[in-house]
């Protein structure tokens, strides 16, 4: 048994799903609990997660300006801390998504049925989860984030904001190589040899990837916030799920011409990783393209 930062007990999944952490330095331990339940079921849904949990040690460490973030990089870092919260939240939100309306959160659906199912490779569920997390739950966290802080009030607060969103973008490409050896120590997959052989290639294609996608989560967010009323903000969320729903149609791939790349994959990934540690591999070098891209270093 466990405890939350409110100091709820919490023994079953049911209870890890139902935590809704208020800022990072509350998801941080939220997170390390699920990822503890996940490593103990040997439970697939681990590997999005875990990446998750990476992304969001190294923001923390940016807001608080440890380890390599010694300087402020945000203009306001107590609102990026308030906005990992709600992002967070809407993760664990997610857990109970096969059990709502089965015409809804379509990305949340493929990515969390193929893990439980145990149908998908490492980068399925890496990929499937980043998907669902960026293209589907981003853009609503921002705007409750935005009106939360009345934002929407000061046309020049929005750019700020902006720019802090965008900050985000470069710790995340910063996060890769990291992400990418700590999923293959611990669940296989060959993601950091991929990593290897592509050189510096994937570099570029996942800071353009995430570059685009999160470029768009913010005008996403900014349709929200322009919404009058629940009608309008349901229009915006099924443009969401459409959308992202399509891409994960995309990224599980269930087709035979696929069939050899995924029977491979699954074979190279470990299926019992109970014991492996939560804490990642320490950060690599930043890439050129990171170290161009964030400033203070």
């Amino acid at each position: 048994m466990v405890s939350t930062p409110g100091g709820v007990v919490v023994t079953s999944f049911e209870q890890l799903a139902a935590q809704r952490p208020q800022n990072i330095d509350q998801a941080l331990p939220c997170m390390r609990r699920m990822l503890q339940h996940f490593h103990e079921h040997n439970d697939y849904r681990a590997v999005f997660l875990r990446a998750y949990y990476i992304i969001t040690l190294n923001v923390h460490a940016a807001v608080h300006q440890r380890g390599d973030y010694q300087r402020p990089i945000f203009f306001d870092s107590a609102w990026i801390n308030s906005l990992g919260g709600k992002f967070a939240s809407l993760y664990f939100q997610s857990l109970g998504t096969l059990e709502r309306d089965p015409g809804a959160e379509r990305a949340w659906k493929l990515a969390h049925q193929m893990a439980q199912d145990k149908a998908s490779t490492v980068i399925q569920d890496l990929m499937l989860g980043l998907n669902a997390h960026i293209n589907y739950d981003l853009a609503y966290g921002i705007q409750l984030n935005l009106r939360e802080h009345g934002d929407g009030q000061d046309h020049l607060l929005l750019p700020r904001r902006k720019f802090d969103h965008d900050q985000v973008n470069n710790i995340l490409v910063r996060s890769t190589p990291q992400i990418a050896a700590t999923l293959t120590r611990d669940y296989g997959g060959a993601i950091a040899f991929l990593d290897t052989v592509m050189h510096r290639l994937d570099d570029h294609l996942s800071e353009a990837g995430l570059k685009y996608y999160r470029e768009r989560v913010w005008w996403n967010a900014i349709s929200f916030l322009t919404t009058q009323d629940d009608e309008e903000v349901e229009l915006v969320r099924a443009k969401l799920d459409w959308e992202s729903g399509r891409l994960a149609d995309l990224l599980a791939d269930k087709s035979s011409l696929s069939l050899p790349l995924r029977l491979i994959g699954r074979a190279i990934r470990k299926e019992h990783f109970e014991a492996a540690p939560l804490e990642p591999l320490p950060e690599k070098t930043p890439t050129r393209t990171a170290r161009r891209a964030m400033s203070p270093f």
